[in-house]
């Protein structure tokens, strides 16, 4: 297992050594659930950022360390200022780490751009699927939502109708 500690602390070294000024109240911790994502930042009222890294990227050896190491410069970026999003600035920054250090830094990548052949981005099953009664437009849902348990009140992008029905999900397990 990788050490976060360690990776993390090298990362705002290289981040701090291009001139880029990161957030300075940032914890980081270790997320076992994430199955869709590699990492996230997040704002706290306070100022403060608070950084998950998914718990496959240091557990799995087929996951080389500057992959991991993109994925925590990719979440440090997000505590510049302006930079929540993967546009502008943060766009620059990543571009910037690329160019200095040899990284691929962006705003998504795949498992097998990671070194892991056959992880799945999404390894959640389809529980929920709606179609439209007017147009037959079908809409697939992984997790319980707003829209799962209102679906009534929605309208299709579609064809404009508010006429939708829950159908029964097939297992092909």
């Amino acid at each position: 297992m990788k050490d976060l500690k360690k990776l993390t602390g090298e990362c705002i070294n290289e981040v701090k050594a291009a001139g880029i000024c990161i957030g300075e109240r940032i914890s980081f911790e270790i997320n076992k659930r994430a199955k869709t994502r590699w990492g996230l930042c997040r704002k706290n009222r306070d100022g403060s950022y608070q950084i998950q890294i998914a718990g496959i990227l240091l557990e799995d050896n087929r996951i080389s360390e500057k992959s991991c190491k993109e994925t925590i410069i990719h979440e440090l970026l997000h505590t510049c200022e302006g930079c929540m999003k993967h546009t502008g600035r943060w766009k620059q920054y990543a571009l910037k780490m690329n160019r200095l250090y040899g990284y691929d830094i962006k705003r998504v990548t795949t498992g097998v751009e990671k070194g892991v052949e056959n992880y799945r981005s999404s390894q959640l099953p389809v529980k929920y699927m709606f179609v439209c009664k007017s147009c037959g437009a079908v809409i697939y849902r992984k997790r319980e939502s707003r829209f799962t348990r209102n679906y009534r009140n929605y309208i299709c992008t579609r064809c404009g109708a508010a006429a939708w029905s829950r159908r029964k999900v097939e297992r092909t397990e």
